[in-house]
């Protein structure tokens, strides 16, 4: 028992060695600097800081918020809140009051936990420990994982929930007992709640998969093991068929029973969450922005190629790279942060290693993890499959990702590959070890020396195909972002509770983040998943805002610019309008309206006499050189 837990410390301390490289320097800058590019991860923190708000402060479920669109406000139950990992950053918060410190925490744990669960998973198959530890580095470390969290999405980022649900599901099988079911319901749970909900979409596909599989290929072994008489009756053969369908192992009673147990454990536990964003999605649908059509999929898919070509972030191939993106053959589209998908060359090596010897029946897991892990591939091209930028083939996954529930609520089809990469990291591991008994059946050396030289040989190849993985995978030096918060917001924080505007109306997450600092309602926003288009339509007047919309450039990237308050006059015009909402601050962006709409200094001028005209008593709070921040009084 002792030396098992002293191998796991051990095996968690190399992870978080390899997360210290693969997202160097943050550790140096742990509790002041936000890992990304600017994407989600200020708007991560702001749900962080929500729900501590809600819990701690308003003893309150969490679930709607005035926060934002105010005073109207917009429910939360389909957004990428993340209670678990909420509550945890609520306690890192309640005694740091540092939210990016909270994330960071997270980020790391996060990281850890995706890998050393994925590592239990490939040795319940694999049984080696030093060839399950790569499946940890292959799904923890996958481009598609480190794009995500580049991106700031904390939420996919923490994938933990899926390698704990399959390991105890496939255990379920196996061997069904409460233990197992309960475990199994605790991944699907933390998957849900720890990540996002396109995880449970995607592991209900899985379980479907994996059960079918298991029926078909019990059936099949059956029939080969069972002889039919030559002489036998028409009413045998029927009798024989219906009893190689009730003999199955998919359907044994205990089997079912079990299964069933743990769907009502995780229903049961997760029901003050799963029922209200059940009805929001299926009973009022025209709040959400669910796949309103097939855009979001096509814009979010893999390419094939991009399997075979190192990302951009990959400091160490970016010459690769390079020469194949832009010499001209393969004009490849840059689908965003779900569509990072490069196996590795090492990996790929072994993978190609382990499909060849899958021949014996004992290898029959791994076959399944092959076939899961072609399942998935394909998942992550639909609905169509794109070679290169305008090659693409018919994909009968297409129906669905339109047609079935759950299913189609993954709009970024890409995502399908965070969890292939974990069935190809097992295939990879199976495959490493396949190599090394290979090689230990020809290197045979019986005396001491050279059972000493043997063991330094396996050494150097293991941190040979080590150091390979994490060249094909590197992020180093990792991309990040410390927005500084202006001067004019911790002077907002001061002032007496009232709503604020921001100029121009925008999604983003920083001034998301602004909020937490100067801690009163805003009149705008940007909640993930729902239509904030149509929210901003549905909760101010058409002439109080310029919409520009959503539409596909030829790049590849979707774009969402969206400009409310586009004219700084229109501020006076609708000045009534703010009034009724409560509006008592404005927060005028004068860097953005500079680049937009040719703000200066006499422009604001001119904006502000406007308001004073209409009666008001206006005074200046904060004028900086990026924002102006104006309080109101009526």
């Amino acid at each position: 028992m002792k030396k098992s837990f002293i191998s796991n410390i051990s095996i968690i301390f190399l992870y978080f060695l390899i997360w210290v490289y693969m997202t160097y320097p943050l550790i140096l800058h742990f509790s002041s600097v936000m890992p990304g590019n600017g994407g989600d991860e200020y708007l991560m923190t702001w749900f962080f800081w929500e729900f501590y708000r809600s819990i701690f402060i308003l003893h309150k479920l969490p679930y709607f918020t005035h926060l934002v669109y105010y005073p109207h406000g917009v429910p939360l139950y389909v957004t990428t809140d993340m209670p678990i990992n909420a509550l945890i950053a609520s306690a890192i918060f309640y005694f740091t009051k540092n939210l990016i410190l909270a994330f960071n925490v997270i980020f790391l744990s996060a990281s850890i936990i995706n890998a050393y669960f994925a590592y239990l998973l490939a040795c319940d198959t694999v049984r080696s420990k030093t060839a399950s530890f790569f499946a940890g580095i292959i799904f923890a470390f996958s481009p598609i994982l480190i794009e995500q969290a580049r991106w700031g999405d904390i939420n996919i980022w923490s994938a933990y929930g899926v390698p704990l649900y399959i390991l105890f599901f496939n255990r379920l099988y196996k061997n069904p007992n409460l233990k197992n079911a309960i475990l199994a319901a605790l991944g699907l749970f933390l998957a849900t709640y720890a990540g996002f909900y396109e995880f449970t979409a995607i592991l209900f596909l899985y379980s479907v998969f994996f059960i079918l599989y298991k029926y078909i290929s019990n059936y099949s072994d059956y029939r080969k093991s069972s002889v039919i008489p030559k002489n036998s009756q028409s009413n045998d053969i029927k009798g024989y068929k219906i009893k190689s369908v009730l003999n199955n192992p998919a359907l044994n009673r205990r089997y079912l029973k079990y299964l069933s147990a743990m769907i009502l454990s995780f229903v049961a536990v997760s029901s003050p969450l799963l029922l209200p964003a059940f009805y929001y999605v299926y009973f009022k649908p025209h709040l959400l922005n669910f796949n309103p059509s097939l855009f979001w999929s096509k814009a979010y898919s893999s390419t094939i190629i991009s399997f075979f070509t190192p990302p951009f972030f990959n400091r160490l191939l970016i010459n690769f790279t390079k020469a194949i993106y832009f010499n001209g053959i393969y004009p490849i589209m840059y689908r965003g942060a779900n569509s990072v998908d490069f196996l590795g060359y090492i990996p790929l090596i072994f993978f190609i290693i382990a499909v060849i010897k899958m021949k014996s029946v004992k290898d029959k897991e791994i076959k399944f993890y092959l076939s899961a892990f072609i399942l998935f591939l394909l998942m992550s091209l639909s609905p169509l499959i794109h070679i290169v930028n305008n090659i693409r083939v018919f994909d009968p996954f297409v129906y669905l990702l339109d047609i079935m529930p759950v299913i189609k609520d993954v709009q970024e089809s890409g995502r399908y590959m965070i969890i292939g990469f974990l069935f190809f990291g097992i295939i990879c591991a199976y495959g490493i070890k396949t190599f090394f008994d290979y090689l230990g059946g020809k290197i045979k050396l019986n005396v001491r020396a050279g059972g000493s030289i043997k063991k330094a040989l396996s050494g150097i190849l293991v941190i040979l195909i080590f150091a390979g993985t994490l060249a094909g995978y590197s992020a180093y030096p990792f991309e990040m972002r410390a927005e500084n918060v202006s001067k004019g917001i911790y002077i907002l924080k001061k002032e007496p509770y009232g709503a604020v505007m921001t100029i121009p109306f925008m999604q983003g997450g920083f001034k998301m983040y602004e909020q937490t600092v100067y801690d009163k309602p805003m009149t705008d926003g940007y909640i993930i998943r729902y239509g904030f288009h149509d929210l901003y339509k549905k909760y101010l007047p058409e002439r109080f805002y310029s919409l520009k919309g959503i539409y596909y450039t030829g790049n590849g990237i979707n774009q969402i610019v969206i400009n409310r308050l586009g004219d700084p006059s229109d501020i006076a015009r609708n000045f009534k309008y703010l009034k009724i909402i409560g509006v008592k601050y404005i927060i005028i962006k004068k860097t953005i309206l500079s680049q937009e709409y040719g703000w200066s200094k006499n422009r604001a001028k001119e904006v502000l006499s406007g308001l004073k005209r209409d009666g008001s008593i206006l005074s200046v709070i904060y004028n900086g050189k990026n924002i102006m921040i104006l309080k109101l009084k009526f």
